[in-house]
């Protein structure tokens, strides 16, 4: 077995050899996306939030441009991501030690204890200054239409990673892909780059792989049933 897409509506019938795939893999990595976060009730990116589409969100032309409307978004997805718990999908895959490369800025992972975890890009806890090179908490925003640096009063960034800058610790992620024994990809199709790349790597590998793209939240605690771990 190398690729295995599951679904609500087969996973039935992959249960047993995946389960076997999951009890003899000592390595194992998730890679996951907005997907994954959807029982959450997080919104997905084509969701609109104070009248922008979340995908311009991930936009830096926005901020740039009109940045009292940007942190206007940012308040309310902040909200909505202190509101919103780990799911089922989350929650087994921490419990089972599952070491995740998310493209999530939720930090719902984090917030489930998944031990080993690479936040692509970046999170919503912190909001950075691109001058000072300064971390401050998200509670930041609060108070003030834009948060701005202490020290040299710049606009603060939030601390996701915007459309065209560098994903966070790709490199790393390449290794765990690369050593892992079992891939799992959960709420995501990998199609761009360098995401991508991970799905390469595991071809190349032929590294046995299971893609779920929908209702992680209710397949992965099967697949990852009491006696596997």
């Amino acid at each position: 077995m190398t690729d295995v897409y599951i679904s609500k509506n087969n996973y039935q019938s992959y249960l047993h050899p995946v389960r076997q795939l999951v009890s003899e893999s000592r390595f194992i990595t998730a890679i996951t996306g907005a997907g994954i976060s959807a029982a959450s009730g997080l919104p997905l990116l084509g969701d609109t939030v104070q009248g922008v589409e979340l995908r311009h969100f991930f936009q830096a032309e926005l901020l740039n441009s009109n940045p009292v409307q940007y942190y206007r978004v940012y308040k309310e997805v902040l909200e909505k991501w202190r509101r919103a718990k780990p799911n089922a999908a989350h929650s087994v895959l921490a419990r089972a030690g599952v070491w995740v490369i998310t493209q999530n800025i939720d930090g719902l992972h984090r917030d489930a204890g998944t031990p080993h975890l690479i936040e692509l890009h970046g999170n919503l806890r912190e909001l950075r200054c691109g001058h000072c090179s300064l971390i401050f908490s998200s509670d930041m925003a609060h108070d003030t239409p834009v948060p701005v640096c202490p020290e040299c009063s710049s606009v603060l960034h939030p601390g996701i990673t915007l459309e065209g800058e560098e994903v966070r610790h790709f490199s790393r992620g390449m290794d765990w892909v690369g050593r892992s024994e079992l891939v799992l990809i959960v709420g995501t199709k990998l199609e761009m780059y360098p995401v991508k790349d991970f799905l390469n790597e595991v071809r190349k590998n032929n590294t046995p792989c299971v893609v779920i793209n929908e209702s992680g939240e209710n397949i992965l605690p099967e697949l990852f049933s009491r006696e596997t771990f």
